[in-house]
């Protein structure tokens, strides 16, 4: 199965869905945003985490990232850590 049907078949309401996590993690202040390595991470987030609305993760970690400005030494390993803690404590 395709990276694009695998997608389709956890958000399958909203085909723009990866593109809109991708615009919200752009977004989040201080992150090294890289299309090339932000896509497969965000893909990978959604196939570990179906569980999880990422999109309102995404935009609860930036904001959580605007009141907390520390540098990150390893802003991907922290958004898969966010995710973590919000399957952890059910968000």
């Amino acid at each position: 199965m395709n990276e694009q049907a695998t997608l389709q078949n956890l958000y399958p309401f909203e085909p723009d869905y990866l593109d809109r996590a991708l615009e919200c993690l752009a977004g989040v202040p201080g992150y090294p945003y890289d299309e090339s390595l932000d896509r497969p991470l965000v893909a990978e987030l959604l196939r570990d985490f179906p569980d999880i609305d990422l999109v309102d993760q995404i935009k609860a970690w930036r904001w959580y990232r605007v009141d907390n400005p520390a540098r990150l030494k390893n802003p991907r390993g922290a958004l898969r850590r966010w995710m973590l803690r919000a399957r952890e404590f059910g968000l």
